[in-house]
């Protein structure tokens, strides 16, 4: 289990690549992968949105993800997860997580 947390943009995809391929004990283990990428709309309740500002408490929000991941962890037969959750500034579709 990885929860990365960053100030900065990020690619979903080459982050899937990199974390499957630094994985190598896991290669042939599963038979797909599942990912969710949220992004940062540019309208929000009829208004536009330019830009936002995402704020954290860092220690919260880690303990946060790592009990969510836990959770589905323990639900499903699931091999490894990685969150990765941005935050500072971000512009209309940046990924957020």
């Amino acid at each position: 289990m990885n929860i990365l947390l960053l100030d900065r943009a990020f690619d979903p995809w080459r982050e899937i690549v990199h974390y499957q391929d630094a994985r190598p004990e896991l290669r042939g283990r599963f038979g797909a992968t599942a990912v969710f990428v949220g992004t940062l709309r540019d309208f929000n309740q009829g208004e536009t949105v330019r830009a936002m500002t995402l704020e954290h408490y860092a220690p919260m929000t880690q303990k946060h993800l790592e009990r969510v991941a836990e959770e589905a962890l323990a639900r499903w037969p699931i091999e490894d997860v990685l969150v990765i959750h941005r935050h500072g500034e971000l512009q209309p579709n940046d990924p957020i997580v």
